[in-house]
């Protein structure tokens, strides 16, 4: 969930010299459970600069937010490439390695993160359309328009791409051309709703996805039939929205509701298999035996299969959270007004976090020991993540 509630952080930071970051923090002493991690000196970097790079200006504005994380393209033409876009309304394929512009359109405002696959671009805007690009030169090859802003990634299955918008819909079109398939809408509650949307997982043939109404759905991909709806919203009457994409994995579909907490469900009834109570829980990401969750305000949590709770780090106070990422035995998850945190995933314990100045709101993007993130500032990223 993506709700506008950030504070803006009055920091000056910039870059320091060689390869180190200045605003980058380890951390030392006692941490207190429910807060963000208080800033300590700084210490060994986990985190390096490559090079950074301004792809959308918020220099005048009090209270900046950038949702888009980019994409790794490998494989087109020399060089390892990434695509981003922002709020500016420009989206740019930029050279990994240096951050050189290689192409750049004017796509409008873009919040979610691209997906790139066999030369070709998939990405969805703010204002509601799902565009196919020429990954090597920029060019549009076909354009759907929806009626609702596509803030999440779409999922490319066979010869189909599945996607969501904020208004409650769900579409499947044809890969090759953009031709329409199906839709499936559902019902949008009368009362106010969180800002965002989950996006769609696909798996045995169901294309799965919830709603602000606090429903989870099981779709056939085929057809965009229903063959199992659950509702996730507890004893709540309002905020029920499932705004978190959920997870496949083995017989499970995990999933979080904002009023609910997070959820085991069985794939193919959708019947409920556990349930944890987190107030306001957002995004996930299962790794292994353990589910990661961040929840605004409450923390981010590691639970077993189970449910049960391994760890929590407190976020009191760092801002909106995104889904947290997972990289080896590192957990790196954004706080809206604190920036980017790297911790270990196994005990919880931050060893590092990066603060641009405004916060981060977008998912770091991982490619093996290079991650990148866009600052609410508008600046992208290009930094090594040092294993230790």
């Amino acid at each position: 969930m993506r709700r506008l509630l950030a504070t803006y952080l009055a920091i000056a930071t910039g870059l320091a010299g060689g390869l180190a970051l200045s605003g980058c923090y380890t951390v030392t002493g006692g941490v207190d459970a429910m807060s963000a991690v208080p800033r300590g000196e700084v210490g060994l970097p986990v985190l390096g600069l490559y090079w950074k790079r301004l792809v959308s200006d918020h220099g005048r504005e009090p209270k900046p937010q950038e949702f888009a994380s980019p994409a790794v393209g490998q494989g087109i033409g020399e060089d390892e490439r990434l695509y981003v876009g922002s709020h500016d309304g420009t989206f740019y394929a930029l050279q990994a390695r240096t951050g050189r512009v290689m192409w750049k359109n004017k796509l409008g405002s873009v919040s979610s993160r691209p997906v790139v696959q066999l030369g070709r671009l998939y990405v969805g805007t703010d204002d509601g359309f799902m565009l196919c690009l020429d990954a090597l030169d920029g060019k549009v090859l076909w354009k759907y328009a929806t009626r609702g802003p596509i803030l999440e990634s779409p999922v490319l299955a066979e010869d189909s791409i599945y996607f969501s918008n904020e208004n409650d819909h769900v579409y499947a079109l044809d890969l090759a051309t953009g031709k329409f398939r199906w839709q499936y809408k559902s019902e949008t509650p009368d009362e106010y709703t969180l800002r965002g949307h989950a996006g769609v997982a696909f798996g045995n043939g169901l294309v799965f996805t919830g709603f602000s109404n606090g429903n989870v759905v099981a779709l056939r991909a085929a057809t965009g039939s229903v063959a199992w709806m659950s509702s996730l919203k507890g004893d709540a009457d309002r905020f029920v929205d499932v705004d978190g994409t959920p997870v496949l994995d083995g017989e499970s579909l995990y999933v979080s509701s904002s009023s609910g907490g997070v959820y085991a469900l069985d794939q193919e009834t959708g019947l409920i298999r556990w349930r944890l109570p987190i107030s306001n829980a957002g995004g996930l990401v299962v790794d292994g035996n353990r589910i990661y969750v961040a929840a605004a305000e409450q923390g981010i949590y590691a639970l077993d299969l189970q449910g049960n709770v391994i760890w929590r780090q407190g976020t009191r106070g760092g801002g909106e959270p995104a889904a947290p990422q997972v990289s080896g035995n590192y957990l790196l998850y954004s706080l809206a007004d604190a920036g980017l945190y790297v911790a270990d995933k196994r005990t919880g314990v931050v060893q590092q976090y990066f603060q641009p100045g405004d916060g981060v709101s977008s998912e770091p993007t991982l490619d093996g020991d290079n991650l990148y993130v866009l600052s609410n500032g508008g600046t992208l990223y290009a930094m090594s993540l040092d294993r230790f």
